[in-house]
């Protein structure tokens, strides 16, 4: 098989095509300097049936080969899964009572008593699952619950996207082991959970590397066009869009896409 190396910024698309209509086939843009492999069959004319890397997911599409220059380096082999499952993790509630009206507590779930939540994976229809998550989201009243109100120095949308997720019954972190954890999760063991200790809350920087490693273990599928993302939502699950900052010092961000209503 040839590999090339792209010369510029360049569209991964689903077809060899580029569609006259606004809706779009593009899976994503690869940057300069991005290795990819031609695929024995498919190519057609100044299309090449390629296969690359967008992010750490394996992906085919097409692309032009006007911005494809032939290369001796080769794609990196596919990360295989962990041997040992991954655990949820989530701080201990217990005798705690963590409100979304109280500012107190962001790094807990929430639990209050009246707390309206679903569990979406165990609901089949898609009418109801898009009936309740849209409840969980009008409970959590984001625009008037204390819980995310931005202060001077300070945003919290990575507090809402994991009470989205917590309330839908999908898994989200809002703390996540570290180094020291994982050598216990790699020994078979499960560690306990201590604040700082073995376990550290993720802001929407640290998450987007999250759902790049870690995502698809917890059932996320990354998708690389927003209308596609907003056709897998409307079936009744939430999906995100996260943003990491070059300069990690300064917030990313974190956005819920909900199903849309008329």
């Amino acid at each position: 098989m040839s590999n090339f190396i792209t010369t510029d910024w360049l569209n991964l698309r689903s077809g060899p095509v580029i569609p006259e209509i606004k809706e779009s086939n593009v899976l994503g843009t690869m940057p300069p300097g991005m290795v990819v492999e031609k695929m024995p069959e498919g190519s057609e004319g100044k299309w090449l049936h390629i296969k690359t890397f967008l992010g750490k997911n394996p992906t085919q599409g097409f692309a032009s080969s006007l911005f494809l220059e032939t290369t001796e380096k080769v794609l990196p082999a596919e990360e295989v899964a962990p041997a040992t499952p991954v655990p949820e993790v989530h701080l201990n509630t217990s005798g705690k009572t963590i409100r979304k009206s109280e500012i107190h507590g962001r790094a807990y779930h929430l639990n209050e008593p009246g707390m309206i939540s679903t569990d979406l994976k165990a609901t089949a229809d898609s009418n109801l699952r898009i009936k309740n998550l849209h409840e969980v989201v009008s409970w959590l009243d984001v625009e008037r619950s204390a819980r995310y109100a931005p202060t001077s120095s300070s945003t919290f949308c990575n507090i809402y996207a994991y009470d989205l997720a917590f309330g839908s019954g999908l898994y989200l972190p809002r703390v996540w082991w570290n180094e020291k954890a994982f050598k216990v999760i790699d020994a078979g063991g499960i560690p306990e959970v201590v604040y700082e200790k073995t376990v550290t809350e993720l802001n929407a920087n640290a998450l987007t590397d999250w759902f790049e490693n870690y995502g698809s273990l917890f059932g996320w599928k990354r998708v690389f066009d927003v209308d596609i993302l907003q056709t897998k939502v409307n079936t009744g699950t939430p999906g995100f869009i996260v943003a990491q900052r070059v300069n990690l010092n300064r917030s990313g961000h974190i956005v819920g896409i909900l199903p849309e209503q008329a």
